[in-house]
């Protein structure tokens, strides 16, 4: 299965080099090209735009600092949405509230794509080493398809229910992690 990876950012650029490290054919974007310059030297090809991702890709993962942001990469004019082939998937890695993918899931099954959401908790050293924990809300089907690529992402894989569901949990750990922290 071919997947593409857009929002090399700190975490997302740890996330795609470990699909890269275990095989998996990956072709990233970002909006600075720069960052994907470790993971080209890795084997990962580059797309110029969120739409050409799609176009070679049957499942896309995101990782991205906002729900507009993540919209944006979908829906805009050279959007995944646009690229991604009917029966594709959309993984969304990035931590959105439950309306937020279930809203935007919606957008996707217009255009006949599948949505997966899989925010990451642990931090940025547990995801450079592939043992960062995923948090999966989705059809348990697609979970099951997708399986081997969220191993190797994370080192805990929970599959947690129906879309929304992981949503919810992450902001859960989040909120422990801050009252923690104070």
């Amino acid at each position: 299965m071919r997947y593409g990876y857009i929002g090399l950012g700190e975490l997302g650029s740890k996330l795609a080099a470990s699909l890269l490290r275990e095989g998996f054919s990956v072709t990233v974007h970002d909006l600075d090209r720069k960052l994907a310059e470790p993971l080209l030297a890795a084997g990962a090809k580059w797309a110029a735009s969120p739409r050409e991702v799609g176009q070679a890709s049957d499942a896309v993962m995101t990782c991205l600092p906002s729900p507009k942001a993540s919209e944006a990469v979908l829906t805009g004019p050279n959007g995944l949405l646009a690229g991604l082939e009917k029966g594709g998937t959309w993984i969304e890695n990035s931590t959105l509230g439950r309306e937020e993918i279930v809203r935007l899931a919606a957008l996707a099954a217009e255009k006949g794509i599948r949505t997966l959401e899989s925010p990451v908790t642990g931090g940025v050293h547990l995801a450079a080493a592939g043992r960062i924990t995923v948090l999966v809300g989705g059809d348990r089907g697609l979970f099951e398809a997708h399986k081997p690529a969220l191993e190797a992402i994370g080192g805990k894989l929970f599959h947690m229910g129906p879309l929304g569901s992981a949503s919810v949990i992450k902001v859960i750990t989040n909120m422990l992690a801050f009252i923690h922290l104070v």
